[in-house]
């Protein structure tokens, strides 16, 4: 899935060292929580994985290609991945939430029948069929957020890549979009997903990206096997 040689990241303004250069494979049917105060990396991380930054130094493979030949390929690279970001104004701007989710399975050139159908799947699984007729911008935060989330959901990607996805939602909320993810690492997708919030997350089957300084991988027979590692990871 991805390999990462080496890969740092520096601020071309400043020269900040974002991270120190990480190495790391990062497998089919991972599923991925990023951890670090604000400012550590995550996004940086999510943003390098998307492709929308490249590495100041070492080099990222996505599916054996290396990133920067996926740049020459971007609608193929993009149809594989389902990306949220922290801020999700930045990714809605059609005027129906029906059109919202209808965009992506429509870039992928499927029939109207099967967009119309991934648009009502996912309106219902993520309970907003209430809202289909609305204009997202006008939305609460949270409904954005639902609707961002659908949006990826009706492309089927490969990969998740998620950036703070539960800023702004309710409890139930939350705990839909838990089940959703539970059920997409089943059927084994990919997900990245960037929390402060360890506790929330020790009953899943998660591994940790750990940002300070330095990035560490933390596999679950880790975190199982050390308490003060967790300790730590539920005090962000």
């Amino acid at each position: 899935m991805f390999e990462l040689e080496d890969v740092r990241f520096v601020y071309p303004k400043t020269q900040l060292e974002v991270f120190q250069p990480y190495s790391d494979i990062i497998s089919n049917g991972a599923y991925l929580l990023l951890m670090g105060d604000n400012g550590s990396g995550k996004s940086t991380f999510l943003n390098l994985l998307a492709g929308f930054q490249l590495p100041s130094t070492g080099k990222i493979v996505f599916n054996g290609k290396e990133m920067k030949a996926w740049q020459k390929n971007k609608k193929a690279f993009y149809r594989q991945l389902g990306i949220l970001f922290q801020d999700v104004d930045h990714q809605l701007f059609n005027n129906s939430v029906y059109d919202e989710i209808a965009f992506g399975p429509r870039q992928l050139e499927l029939s109207e029948n099967e967009v119309q159908q991934r648009v009502e799947d996912c309106l219902k699984l993520l309970k907003i069929d209430h809202l289909k007729h609305r204009v997202p911008y006008q939305l609460s935060g949270g409904e954005k957020k639902k609707v961002a989330f659908a949006s990826i959901l009706a492309m089927n990607p490969d990969v998740f890549l998620l950036d703070e996805p539960f800023t702004g939602l309710t409890k139930d909320a939350e705990k839909l979009f838990k089940e959703i993810l539970r059920n997409l690492h089943h059927i084994g997708k990919t997900i990245l997903l960037a929390s402060h919030d360890y506790r929330s997350f020790q009953d899943e089957p998660v591994e940790v990206l750990l940002f300070e300084g330095k990035v560490t991988h933390y596999t679950q027979a880790q975190l199982h096997a050390d308490q003060r590692l967790t300790r730590h990871l539920a005090d962000y």
